[in-house]
């Protein structure tokens, strides 16, 4: 439940109530530590292999970069030490936080060190690369709004040779289909945590929260591998995604291939139950393959009780999460996770590009290094018909619908400064900037009585909305961690 009190915004609003938050904090300052022991045994080590010293710097360089940028975006209010840790220093109290131009040089640095010894392929999968730290590279310069730089890194993964690496390290996966098939080490991961049972971590529940409880006691369904298996709706797709997938109706996104918007009668022993009442047509016999319907389970149904009905067993879910070989009824799974992806670092460089006015046409190919070339490679892949023009909005649009459900949207609208907008408007599910409690009988942004329709329905789950505060787009730091830190350590601004 923790992730719907999160995306709810009962937890995490305040340092007393975000303990959960503190996991954040001290996972990647863990990294952070080791990070900096292997740096400095590294340096100092006497008779190691030259070429392993170096390997050992670059990843421990690389995972400190990113532990450090993760923190700054997420906290603010961070500070930052390349000593490792001893018992001179252990117990030292901290007050003061780092400033922003010494956290950028010290994560630009590391990465530097890390791209220029990095090789760009390596035969252990889930390893670091070259790509993987030239993408994070990549979206440091995004935050600084340093747009030719971002636009070099990213075109560097999209295509090595134009920093005299190799052709074809990276390429987009050919179908929407396969990009979370299998166990995704393909050329489109450019980190994949691999995830392996009984070696690698336990099994989570990533999946469950991410899907719906579509065979609960529903007649002629049953919890299978092509509908992603059993999920409890603690955070599934709200109306603003599904309708900025559906503007094109050939996204094949949304068809079952990262997301799953229809669910079928797939169970031949329990169909015949769904031939009454509340199963719609009613009195008509199912067929498998049919589409469940039901008038209890109505998104604009006519009761409260109809709609909650929808949302937990029958809303889209995000399928990205399901493991092909996964057992469907069972709420734990193990299935590697991609970190960074080819997807995303194309609509960097279309970013980068749409910024320095490298505008291009709707025709050219990804290779011409234009911003329409390079989202339109995202857009073409799903099937989506080529934009002629490019905004800023257009990246975010893609940006959700590409990349949703990964861990990447909160950054995306903190760094472009619609945050706070994007939750008002757009969290949970209702009509954009309607604040309204659900079951209220009026939409608050227009003053018109919800009419249960697409257009103005009756909001659900949106409390993120009113609980929304413009100090939130950074975490407080969590008063169990506080307490550790030094009396004038500063705690971010409105907590």
């Amino acid at each position: 439940a923790e992730i719907a009190n999160i995306g709810r915004m009962f937890q995490g609003t305040t340092p007393d109530n975000s303990g959960v938050l503190g996991h954040y904090w001290n996972t990647y300052y863990k990294i952070i530590e080791r990070s900096n022991a292997l740096i400095r045994s590294a340096e100092t080590i006497k008779g190691i292999d030259e070429a392993k010293r170096i390997q050992i710097l670059s990843e421990a360089k690389f995972f400190r970069a990113n532990s450090v940028f993760i923190l700054y975006r997420t906290f603010n209010n961070i500070y930052i030490t390349t000593e490792p840790t001893n018992f001179e220093n252990a117990f030292n109290l901290i007050n003061q936080v780092t400033p922003a131009d010494e956290i950028f040089k010290l994560v630009k640095d590391d990465l530097a060190f890390s791209i220029t010894n990095l090789p760009w392929t390596n035969t252990q999968v889930g390893r670091i690369t070259q790509g993987t730290a030239r993408h994070v590279k990549a979206e440091v310069a995004l935050w600084q709004s340093d747009w030719a730089e971002a636009k070099l890194q990213a075109e560097a993964v999209i295509d090595p040779t134009l920093v005299g690496g190799p052709a074809a390290v990276h390429t987009l996966v050919a179908s929407t289909g396969n990009v979370f098939r299998g166990d995704q080490n393909h050329k489109e991961a450019l980190w994949n945590i691999q995830w392996k049972v009984l070696v690698n971590g336990t099994p989570h529940k990533i999946n469950f929260n991410l899907m719906p409880n579509y065979a609960e006691n529903m007649a002629g369904s049953k919890y299978t591998i092509e509908q992603s298996g059993r999920g409890f709706s603690w955070l599934t797709l709200n109306n603003y995604l599904r309708n900025l997938l559906a503007a094109d109706p050939n996204d094949t996104r949304i068809k079952g291939n990262y997301y799953i918007k229809d669910y079928v009668y797939n169970d031949a022993a329990t169909i015949a139950g769904a031939t009454a009442a509340p199963y719609l047509p009613v009195g008509v016999p199912k067929n498998l393959g049919d589409k469940i319907a039901r008038t209890d389970h109505d998104e604009f149904g006519s009761t409260a009780a109809s709609r909650n009905n929808f949302f937990i067993r029958l809303n889209a879910g995000c399928k990205k999460y399901f493991p092909d070989d996964g057992n469907p009824t069972v709420d734990n799974q193990t299935k590697n996770i991609m970190v960074y992806r080819l997807a995303e670092t194309f609509l960097f460089a279309a970013e980068a590009n749409m910024m320095l006015g490298n505008i291009g046409t709707s025709g050219d190919a990804a290779t011409a290094r234009t911003a329409l070339g390079q989202l339109n490679a995202v857009r073409k892949r799903a099937a989506t018909t080529a934009l002629s023009a490019i905004t800023l909005q257009d990246i975010l649009d893609e940006q959700a619908r590409e990349l949703a459900f990964e861990g990447k949207r909160w950054y995306m609208l903190k760094r472009t400064g619609k945050l706070y907008d994007y939750i008002v408007d757009h969290a949970g599910y209702g009509a954009p900037g309607d604040l309204a409690l659900e079951n209220a009988a009026v939409n608050t942004k227009t003053g018109v009585a919800h009419d249960n329709t697409p257009a103005n329905p009756f909001t659900y789950r949106n409390d993120a909305r009113r609980g929304m505060k413009a100090h939130f787009v950074n975490w407080p730091i969590p008063t169990n961690i506080k307490t550790l830190l030094g009396p004038s350590y500063p705690q971010n601004t409105g907590y």
